[in-house]
Order: structure tokens, then sequence, then C-alpha cells
């Protein structure tokens, strides 16, 4: 395929595409569209080189319609069916309104190219006049595009606009990504899959950009993003060579590596937690042998990561908790208002409703930020009686 290029005071400029891929799919659902530029020698220019020298002369507007019409044009000669263009645009194209004057309808009727396959781009903290952020999106979506908002999660986020807005997608910036591989136990990592979860709950499907390791891309797998983008699975090229990359053993590979990974990690908390659900058993054998709950309780209170003991009543309301060794120790210096639970509440916890659900079955709840210590721990349950009138817990320091 002979690429289509433009000319823009000496520069020549380029298209590349670099594929969007669904996880679930292990395919290609879309390429984003990107600008190369070299000079009358040649020479490669960063595309913010020439961004800055159109900003100079007041080229602007010039630029960023020759970059979209030279993409949409590079994109229609040689993408599938059925795959998006994502596209960017200035934030001055939006600031200004220059997208009413018709431009970009016109380069997709003339490439052929349909606006349901165009995802539009926009900077989710550059445009800080919501009003003409908001009447963007409305314009972009009347025409039937998509809309995605990028480098969510930088300094100006703001997810109050996310619930507003409800864009058709989220691209995560690169940052978030790196910062949960650095820290594989920080809590970073553990809020990146609740981050996903309420972007869902907005309406909005995930994009994880920048991915550059497998270890990246295990991370976005276990985030349960929707796409992924960066070089790990492919570089921007000029050529859309679909059939490669809808073919990435890369995409099998690492689905494998996860289930493996989830596996093994999944035994290991089973093993972890082992000693501490036997000994949580036992306790609760005792109490229903008429043992007072302090006694019952004496060995699993014992145990080094046991932080509380305590039971509620049908209603969720705690009747008695016995401290644990480690928490005395560890409990955070300024945690005092919140360690005493005498007459708390805990119906609310999903822990308590999964054991007023199935009685007698043990119940292990997902690691969570304590409101009782401010340390993340583990909640075992049981609810006992017929019909339960009280459930057993025990929280684990994890």
């Amino acid at each position: 395929m002979n690429a289509i290029t433009e000319q823009y005071n000496g520069y020549q400029l380029h298209s590349v595409f670099q594929p969007i891929l669904s996880l679930c799919h292990r395919r290609s659902v879309g390429f984003e569209s990107l600008l190369r530029s070299t000079d009358a020698d040649n020479h490669a220019h960063a595309p913010v080189d020439v961004m800055r020298e159109a900003a100079e002369h007041g080229d602007i507007r010039l630029l960023d319609t020759l970059c979209q019409s030279l993409h949409i044009r590079n994109f229609s000669a040689q993408a599938p069916e059925e795959r998006w263009l994502f596209l960017n645009l200035d934030p001055s194209t939006i600031a200004d309104r220059w997208y009413h004057d018709g431009t970009l309808t016109r380069a997709l009727r003339e490439a052929g190219v349909p606006p349901q396959r165009l995802v539009i781009e926009i900077v989710e903290g550059a445009i800080d006049d919501e009003p003409q952020l908001f009447a963007a999106v409305d314009y972009f979506r009347s025409i039937g595009a998509l809309v995605a908002l990028d480098d969510f999660g930088t300094g100006h986020s703001n997810f109050d606009r996310i619930w507003r807005l409800a864009p058709d997608i989220i691209k995560l910036d690169r940052s978030l990504i790196v910062e949960a591989e650095q820290h594989r136990t920080g809590r970073l990592r553990q809020m990146l899959p609740n981050l996903v979860s309420l972007i869902h709950e907005a309406g909005s499907l995930v994009l994880a950009e920048g991915i550059e390791t497998r270890e990246q891309a295990l991370l976005a797998m276990d985030a349960d993003v929707d796409f992924v983008q960066g070089f790990y699975f492919a570089r921007p090229s000029r050529e859309i060579d679909h059939l490669r990359i809808d073919g990435l053993p890369i995409l099998s590979d690492i689905t494998r590596h996860f289930e493996t990974t989830a596996t093994i990690e999944e035994r290991i908390e089973a093993d972890r937690i082992a000693p501490y659900a036997a000994a949580f058993r036992d306790a609760v054998e005792r109490i229903g042998r008429g043992e007072a709950p302090h006694a019952a309780a004496r060995q699993l209170m014992t145990m080094p990561r046991a932080a509380r003991f305590y039971i509620l009543n049908e209603r969720g309301e705690q009747t008695m908790h016995v401290v644990g060794r480690s928490l005395r120790t560890r409990r955070i210096l300024h945690a005092g208002p919140i360690t005493d639970t005498s007459g708390g509440t805990w119906y609310r916890r999903q822990y308590f409703r999964a054991a007023m659900a199935e009685p007698h079955r043990l119940q292990t709840s997902r690691p969570y930020l304590s409101s009782t210590g401010a340390y993340m721990c583990v909640t075992l349950s049981i609810a006992r009686g017929n019909p339960p009138t009280q459930v057993v817990c025990c929280d684990i320091d994890w």
C-alpha cells in the first residue's frame, strides 16, 4: 500500500496506527492514529515540535485539519471492517468549536468511513470550560461517533465529570499501571480494580494505554480493563496488518499466564487463611457447645494476625468483641476514636449479609480497609442458629 502523506511548512506528515486490543476478544477492535513527520532531508521530527511550530505561526487549526484528513484517508485505505479509528483532536479545536465547520464529517464522507467507526479522543484535563466540553461531546455523539476521554488518572482528573459525561471509553493514563507495577503489594495495586469497576458503573469501557511489559499486561487483565494498547503488543506502524495483529500469540500467552498466576495466587491466599479459618471454626463450635465466647476464641486470638473477634445479632448490631494482640501492637497512633466498636452496627457489611444468606457456612470477605483501625483486613463470618440469631466474625490483619 502507498501511504498518503501531507505537506506542512517543509515537513512531510505521515500517519501511523497503533492497535487497540480487546483482552476478551483477543483481537484488535480499533487503531489509534498518530502523527509522524520528516523534513526535506528525511530526518524525523517529534510531533510536538511540529505542533509547537504550528502554534507559533497560528496554524493549529490548519495542522489539526490536515492530520484529521490524513489519518482518515490512510485508515480507510487499509483498515478492516468493524474496527474503530481513534482520532485525537487538539484541545483548541474543541475550545474554539472548530468542529462545527463540517471539515471532519466531510473528510469521513469523502473517505467512505461511517461516523460510527470513529472514536474522538479528548484529553480529560485539557479543557477547563465544562460547557465547551459537554457541547463537544454532544456534537460528536450527534454525528454518530464515540467519545473517549484520554489521560484519565492524572492531576486534573475529575470523577464527577465522568459521571455526568458518561463517555463511551476512558483511557487510563499510563502512570496508573506503572505505579501499580512498582508497588506489587501496595494499595494502588489494590485500588486499580476498584477504579475500573467504578468507571464501568459509570457506563464507560476502560482502555489501559502504554502497556510495555508482561507484568503491566497482567495487571490490566487483573483489573478487568476492556482494552489495552502499548509497545508490549505492537508499535505504531504505517501499515495496518490486522491479520498479524489479531493472530498475536502474545494475546493467548498472557491469558494462559494470567490463569496460571491467578490460580497460584488464590492457592497462596487460601494457604495463608487456612490456619485462621480452622481456628475460627473451632471457636464457633465451642460457642455452640455452650462455652463463653472469650474462652472459645482464646486460641484463635493468640495467632499473629488475628485482629478482632466479635458477635453480631440478626440486625448486625455488635453484642460482644475480643481485641486481638496484633491489633493492640499495630494500631495506628491516631485511630483511637474508631477502635471502640461497642454499640456498632455492621449490617451493611458484605460479610454479614453473606453469612445471613447462607447460615452455618464459612464466609471469607475480600480484603478491605477496616473502619475500626484503618488497616487492611479480611473478615471470616458464620451465621448461627435456625433461623440465624447471631453472626460470629473474626477480622484478620491482611
